[in-house]
């Protein structure tokens, strides 16, 4: 199935089942064109109970939730992949924000619409719906300002009242006025943003809602370190095994499964490269990484690298946070790198010195050794002779072949989008076994 398929799949069984629910919004070129998550308000018991509802449905199409985050009570996003595309659909159970329910489930499914084979809106309540998130957002986006002025366009005057009577529960007379007339004219420089959430947040509270929900929130925060949803993946080759051309490969495929990126060289790279300082924005060649005329004696490469492990800690918690906060972390080379290539980095220092401090490193979720063919790599990349790539092979066998996070990858027999496909499958085997279902 691919991602218009699993759609229909998903709609159709939600139909059969008559589970009740509606596509909250950005609908209109489903299936065919999936450019953003799938907000999906569905009337069923528990949110927990939906992520099993759509993992049970998924068995035998091929996809799977691969990860899931809750980021309200009442709301979670769920990943969804076939370990060539990837689908993030987003439910909730009532629509929620800061734990205040500002549309319950009951209001957003009422006066639903039938849209080819699934379900959206009425009019009232999709208007409501955008208006509220986006002023929660403190921002109106072009796609959001078009939506808001063609549902308010085809509103009767009777729909009109109705939504000017029910966002008094949020918004003042005057405040809701002054929207709808930067509706009317397009105009929506003149509203205050910040005010105007300020009053909905004010006129939303109640006290048993807000103790509700700053100790889920809390727990919610300690679940995802305990559980964080992002990952750290390493990339580690000789030169010519493709680890950039991958890496490139591998991003923008990846990431809709995932709230950010951060792609690294080696290192994050808070502290500079002792190379560079005192040069500027002046290029540093890096075509002869074995090619230094300068050997650095014991002493100075003990200097250089309490100054690299220094920002190798550093790094340690930049990864930690980033993988709490759900994004992927690629790195290329790494630490380990060390000690497969001292020539490269000019460190004049014992092996294992080198790995006895690896163990304070942060451990990444997988390691993808590239290698291939010594002559094909040599012959990609003429920048260390063939003796060198074998040795680093021969390394790079000794130190992985027994790690279980560790997977070969040959990029002289497999194809870029082969290698790539590849990833993504221990990637999503990886993610969907860390968590509990």
């Amino acid at each position: 199935m691919n991602s218009k398929d699993v759609f229909h799949h998903i709609v159709n069984t939600f139909c059969s089942m008559d589970i009740k629910f509606v596509i909250l919004h950005s609908y209109q070129q489903l299936p065919e064109k999936i450019d953003s998550d799938i907000d999906i308000a569905i009337k069923i018991d528990r949110i927990d109970t939906a992520i099993h509802l759509l993992d049970s449905l998924l068995q035998g199409t091929g996809w799977r939730i691969i990860q899931f985050w809750r980021h309200e009570y009442y709301a979670a996003d769920c990943v969804i992949s076939n370990d060539d595309e990837f689908l993030q659909v987003d439910f909730c159970i009532h629509y929620e924000r800061n734990g205040r329910i500002l549309i319950p489930i009951d209001e957003l499914i009422t006066g639903r619409k039938k849209y080819n084979n699934f379900y959206i809106p009425s009019s009232i309540i999709e208007f409501s719906y955008i208006l509220i998130k986006k002023i929660l957002k403190k921002g109106f986006s072009e796609r959001s300002k078009l939506q808001l002025n063609s549902l308010w366009l085809e509103m009767t005057l009777h729909e009109k009242e109705l939504v000017k009577r029910s966002m008094q529960r949020f918004l003042s007379v005057e405040s809701m006025e002054s929207i709808l007339k930067a509706i009317d004219q397009k105009n929506y420089n003149k509203l205050s943003m910040e005010l105007l959430r300020n009053e909905l947040l004010h006129k939303s509270w109640n006290l048993k809602s807000n103790v509700h929900y700053v100790f889920f929130d809390l727990l919610r925060k300690i679940e995802r370190i305990i559980h964080p949803t992002g990952m750290f993946l390493v990339l580690m080759g000789v030169d010519g095994a493709g680890k950039t051309t991958i890496a490139n490969e591998l991003i923008p495929k990846y990431q809709p499964a995932f709230r950010r990126v951060r792609h690294y060289h080696s290192r994050v790279r808070v502290l500079n490269d002792l190379s560079r300082i005192g040069k500027g924005n002046t290029p540093i060649d890096v075509s002869k990484p074995h090619g230094k005329t300068f050997k650095a004696g014991k002493l100075l490469s003990f200097l250089k690298f309490g100054y690299y492990f220094m920002d190798y800690m550093i790094g340690n918690l930049i990864i930690t946070k980033a993988k709490i906060q759900s994004s992927l972390v690629l790195v290329e080379r790494y630490y380990y790198d060390y000690y497969i290539d001292k020539l490269r980095y000019n460190i004049n220092l014992p092996t294992g010195f080198l790995k006895f401090f690896s163990r304070f490193m942060k451990k990444p979720d997988l390691i993808f050794i590239l290698t291939g063919d010594s002559q094909i790599l040599f012959d990609r990349k003429h920048e260390i002779k063939i003796e060198e790539i074998d040795e680093q092979k021969k390394k790079l066998e000794e130190l992985f072949h027994d790690n279980d996070r560790a997977l070969f990858i040959d990029t002289t027999v497999n194809s870029m989008s082969d290698c790539v496909n590849q990833m993504l499958a221990a990637c999503n085997e990886t993610m969907r076994g860390r968590r509990r279902w």
